[in-house]
């Protein structure tokens, strides 16, 4: 099954990082289950420090973006989160609410790309 992939990254206020921890301890079923609809395959979080990496793989990225868009947990979630953060994901941003990185270099089976 081919995927596409997406990475975002997130800044966290280091004041408040227990609790951005802490409140993906406990991510909703309801969040969870849109983004499956939305024909998410894998998403990963990786912290350091004050710095969130995500990396969403999804069949259709677009696809995705089209099924949370105006859902009303992921925006509930979104908003709880939103709080220990100090920047990134940011529902209320229209033209870009995910701040997707570009992707500048890739290797694979020994080969660039």
């Amino acid at each position: 099954m081919d995927t596409e992939r997406a990475v975002y990254v997130q800044r966290i206020d280091p004041e408040h990082r227990d609790e951005y921890l802490g409140a993906h301890e406990n991510v909703p079923e309801e969040v969870s289950a849109a983004m499956e609809r939305g024909g998410v395959t894998e998403f990963e979080l990786y912290v350091r420090d004050d710095l969130a990496v995500c990396v969403l793989e999804a069949r259709d990225i677009d696809a995705y973006l089209d099924e949370i868009d105006d859902d009303e947990t992921v925006e509930e979630w979104e908003r709880r989160v939103a709080q220990f953060k100090r920047e990134g994901v940011d529902v209320d941003d229209r033209e870009e609410p995910i701040p997707f990185m570009e992707r500048i270099w890739t290797l694979r089976n020994g080969s660039e790309r």
